[in-house]
């Protein structure tokens, strides 16, 4: 085997390393012209080194914008390079990629009602490369001929880098957002609310959940598959939770929670059970609790610049209820108010007006409520006193009111589909977390607009796509 290929990951790795280390576009730019090369060389490398850039990409971002598109580039690179070898042997499989065709149609309905509402194509580009870049991920999995020892030495590598986020995230809490953290994420004027909350690598507490959530199902394959360092991987499992419970993420923990107890009633797999139970209960004890308690040690022994303490910040023993405070308050007078006036339930209302008066397609993608509304105004927002920068963090709304009743359908088909894919591919357990993924990602977009989310989508397309390999044996 050739040295490249051999150590095709470990090359890949240390070229993020040194572009974060040395803060300058330029070396962000050549670290990911060389990762590209390795399309040619490691394609299942390459492929897996997404798995750590796109969980902790705002980092990444932060410490150096050559970065930025890097795992945007890799995607495209494989998926046509992939594309290239399959028509040069005439051997792409059309017919096992048919159930995608309505989430194109979803993504072309929007595009068609958003060029009649008047978007540009520049905001409408942006948004289909947040629906459609991680997307890819299904065709080039279905594509790539993964073997059994390619997905555990991917679960050992992407724990391993798990562990390494959750340390990080320990000591944000620990020391307030003051150290391992760039200078401009430090000076974020938070709430006392938002501030207790682990963000990780992921510049979001939401989204480093989710991450958190995926991880903690997949540590288990790795523990029952295992012969050595099962001690080990429960360790692992057991800081994950802890970390997750430090998120205070109602939303993931709602929907992970749901998709949990749907995969031991599915599978009648007690061990799982067992397993994601004492990681939880373990992580509390032995996690959340000392994390919270070294955390108010810190603030109160003025190991923290007073200039970065928030007057009326929380008190010890408020972080020691605020777990159980975050689910308490979901339906408290005070937070209703709060959300009819400026947040979810706000966000509702305004997108059932606009949905009745566009029913049939909706008023197109960049419109209302997206990572592109973020970015670029929105021809809608000032008809309807919308103010800017508004976020729907509601999938379900943002789909009617952006592609109306027949986007919807095409992605009540796709999820239909999907299933019916899932239920046939007689992959076991596996298919059953995959079916649980896309359980969660409903439940999920209640909450948030989990199509947008590049490290939940990473992961789901993933698995979906690897549904679709006949040759692959992941019964077990």
């Amino acid at each position: 085997m050739k040295l490249p290929e051999k150590y095709a990951l470990p090359i890949l790795i240390l070229c993020l390393l040194v572009a974060a280390a040395v803060p300058h576009p330029i070396i962000g730019y050549l670290a990911t012209a060389l990762m590209l090369v390795f399309v040619g060389i490691n394609k299942k490398s390459l492929l897996f080194i997404l798995f750590i850039y796109f969980p902790a990409r705002p980092l990444f971002m932060e410490l150096n914008g050559g970065l930025t598109y890097s795992g945007d580039l890799i995607i495209l690179t494989l998926f046509f390079s992939l594309i290239l070898e399959r028509f040069k042997k005439n051997d792409w499989s059309f017919s096992k990629y048919h159930f995608t065709l309505s989430f194109w149609l979803y993504c072309l309905v929007g595009t068609v009602a958003a060029l009649i509402t008047g978007v540009g194509i520049l905001p409408i580009s942006f948004e289909l490369r947040a629906l459609l870049i991680t997307f890819l991920l299904l065709y080039i999995i279905g594509e790539l001929n993964l073997e059994r020892k390619d997905i555990f030495h991917f679960l050992k590598a992407t724990l391993v880098f798990t562990v390494i986020l959750c340390l990080h995230g320990l000591i944000e809490k620990i020391f307030s957002r003051t150290i391992l953290l760039p200078h401009a994420w430090e000076m974020w004027n938070l709430s006392s609310a938002n501030k207790m909350r682990i963000y990780g690598a992921a510049a979001n507490p939401n989204v480093f959940a989710l991450y958190l959530s995926i991880q903690l199902f997949l540590s288990f394959f790795l523990f029952r598959s295992l012969k050595k360092y099962k001690v080990l991987v429960f360790l692992a499992s057991i800081l994950l939770a802890g970390t997750l419970l430090l998120t205070y993420s109602r939303g993931t923990m709602i929907a992970f929670g749901f998709a949990a107890l749907v995969f031991v009633f599915w599978t009648r797999n007690k061990s799982f059970l067992t397993y994601s139970l004492g990681a939880c209960l373990l992580g509390l004890l032995f996690i959340y609790y000392p994390v919270l308690f070294a955390s108010n040690k810190v603030e109160l022994s003025a190991a923290v610049p007073m200039d970065n303490l928030v007057i009326g910040s929380n008190t010890a023993s408020d972080h020691e209820q605020a777990l159980s405070g975050r689910f308490s308050e979901m339906f408290s007078d005070k937070i209703l108010h709060q959300s009819t006036e400026w947040g979810r339930l706000y966000v509702v209302f305004k997108g059932i007006e606009i949905f009745k008066d566009h029913p049939i397609i909706g008023t197109g993608l960049a419109t209302f409520g997206d990572s592109a509304t973020l970015s670029f105004p929105s021809p809608i927002y000032g008809e309807y006193q919308i103010g800017e920068r508004m976020y729907t963090d509601n999938q379900y709304i943002q789909i009617l009111v952006q592609t109306g009743m027949l986007g919807f359908l095409a992605i009540l088909t796709f999820i239909i589909v999907s299933f019916r894919k899932i239920a046939t591919s007689k992959k076991g357990i596996f298919g059953a977390f995959t079916a649980c993924l896309l359980l969660a990602a409903l439940t999920a977009g209640l909450f948030y607009n989990i199509l947008e989310d590049k490290t939940f989508t990473l992961f789901f397309y993933s698995c979906l796509g690897i549904t679709l390999q006949k040759d692959i044996i992941l019964k077990d």
